[in-house]
């Protein structure tokens, strides 16, 4: 027993060391991160110069003048597949000359555009216009990335912060033992650091890695939702120590998946982590978990439900919550519905032809909706005889985004089975660390009293996240694209982590995980796949 203690006593005393050495993670990290994307780099352009691509509509699109046709050749394989849509929204200054165009959001080319002009005002010499863009991405790419793989690491140090309740302890508690699934190997805090150390390292080298330094869009909106998901996390912390600072939190988080949605059409599953954050700190649902295992035998629980609104100030918090939470919803879609009434405005509404043209760049739109949104709001008083006859424009909601989706792009609900892919079969172990996540989860947190207790998980949400993602993928998109799409969710890579590092039979993963890393940027170098 007095061992026992001096063990735990000096458990302890090691827990600001390991506090001390959060610096020393995040720098090796950062050091790691920048290896993989200097790696990924050199290997993308060494396949791209050692196998011609078949495809050479780049080379049309960007002329080789100024003696810089040596550089343009080696950095061109980044601005391949979806790349070349970015880099020619990026050349056009975001106006969206054709239809299938818009499956591509303008945030990217804007903030080249925008960094373009800041260092053409400071350069003497300024470089050609496909060079310069794709070396601004590259930078502005790699950075988001890196940042994220710093977001990984601190989203699961936040998860143990969040199962123990107090990091100074560490210890679970009994209560909750059984539902602990990612604590049953990880019981101290060295070892919790040494995780979550993992786990970042494992995202550094990811599956969809080439997608994190090409011409996408995907590192930023990583970024930007793992840090989202880590400010919802602390925001629940903060919410059960009755902490003030919980508000910011869930403003930053807010904020963080809002941007997302201003990159790709997904932002806007966000909002699903949102509304069982809502959930889970709606006053309400927190009684109704205690009182449920408490209450009388034969008291009815519909007594329990409307009991707790007898109190006007409690239906009235109740009310203000669920306001709230239909703010932050509206907050995270509007960046996809300012988009798609561009393109309404753009393709089905005849007015004004020089204000029509005035409004083909999307960046002069967008200033010109807040100066003046009636203008362009008001969409359903248009009469159908000055509507420009597109299949899309008289629907309820004219949204142009799942009409091009299916037209151009051939996505189509149970597409995967009606035209089966032999893409399916590399993608296949995402899916499968996916789906596995999900069931592991829900049969390691069932509980006896009240099912409902589940939802009040802290990791809840982003487990139906992730579970909405790969399903919606996997029947109705493109397979494979869940390779690059995987990097936004932090859950999959707690899980995936969890298992490489205390599984052995798992290790297999870990090969066909070097194997993409080191294939996939060769492929999509050479034209030939991983789109």
């Amino acid at each position: 027993m007095h061992e026992k203690i001096k063990e735990e006593k000096k458990e302890l005393n090691s827990i600001p060391k390991c506090k001390n050495k959060t610096i020393f993670y995040i720098s090796l990290i950062c050091i790691i991160t920048i290896l993989s994307r200097i790696c990924c780099i050199i290997n993308t352009v060494i396949w791209s110069k050692l196998i011609k691509p078949y495809k050479f509509s780049n080379n049309l699109l960007c002329e080789e003048k100024n003696g810089e046709s040596f550089l343009w050749n080696i950095l061109k394989c980044f601005s391949y597949w979806d790349g070349e849509y970015f880099l020619r929204l990026s050349l056009n200054g975001t106006e969206y000359n054709y239809e299938q165009n818009h499956a591509f959001f303008p945030t990217l080319p804007l903030i080249i555009i925008y960094i373009k002009r800041i260092l053409t005002k400071y350069c003497i010499y300024e470089r050609t216009n496909c060079v310069i863009y794709i070396l601004i991405m590259l930078v502005v790419n790699n950075l988001f990335f890196l940042i994220a793989s710093i977001g990984i690491y601190v989203y699961s140090l936040i998860h143990f912060r969040n199962e123990n309740y107090d990091i100074d302890e560490f210890k679970i508690s009994s209560g909750k033992e059984h539902n602990c699934y990612y604590s049953y190997k990880i019981n101290n805090v060295k070892e919790s650091y040494r995780f979550s150390f993992f786990i970042s390292i494992l995202y550094a080298f990811s599956l969809g890695n080439i997608h994190a330094s090409s011409f996408y869009n995907e590192s930023i909106f990583s970024c930007f939702s793992i840090w989202g998901f880590n400010f919802l996390q602390l925001c629940l912390s903060s919410k059960k120590r009755g902490e003030k600072k919980n508000y910011i939190y869930e403003i930053l988080c807010i904020l963080c998946f809002a941007t997302c949605s201003c990159f790709r059409s997904n932002g806007i599953l966000f909002l699903i982590p949102v509304f069982f954050f809502n959930i889970q700190s709606c006053v309400f649902f927190q009684k109704y978990l205690q009182e449920v295992p408490n209450k009388e035998k034969g008291k009815c629980e519909t007594i329990i439900t409307f009991k707790h609104f007898n109190n006007k100030y409690k239906l009235l918090t109740f009310i203000f919550h669920w306001m709230k939470a239909l703010i932050e919803a509206i907050i995270i879609i509007l960046p996809f519905v300012i988009f798609q009434l561009y393109a309404y405005n753009l393709y089905c509404t005849e007015g004004n032809e020089l204000l029509k043209e005035e409004n083909k760049k999307f960046y002069v739109f967008f200033f010109n909706l807040f100066k003046d949104p009636n203008k362009y709001i008001n969409i359903w008083n248009n009469k159908k005889s000055l509507l420009i006859n597109r299949p899309w424009c008289n629907n309820i909601f004219p949204f142009i985004y799942n009409y091009i989706q299916y037209k151009y792009w051939d996505v189509q609900i149970f597409k995967s089975l009606f035209s089966p892919n032999v893409n399916i079969l590399y993608s296949a172990p995402v899916y499968f660390i996916s789906f596995h996540c999900i069931y592991t989860f829900i049969k390691n947190n069932k509980s006896s009293y009240n099912k409902l207790s589940l939802l009040n998980n802290h990791l809840w949400g982003g487990v139906i996240h992730l579970f909405v993602l790969s399903f919606y993928i996997l029947l109705c998109a493109h397979t494979e694209i869940i390779l690059r799409l995987i990097i936004s969710c932090p859950m999959f890579y707690l899980h995936y982590g969890y298992l490489l590092r205390y599984f052995e039979k798992w290790n297999y993963l870990l090969f066909i995980n070097l194997l993409y890393f080191f294939v996939g940027p060769a492929l999509f170098g050479t034209y030939i796949a991983w789109t």
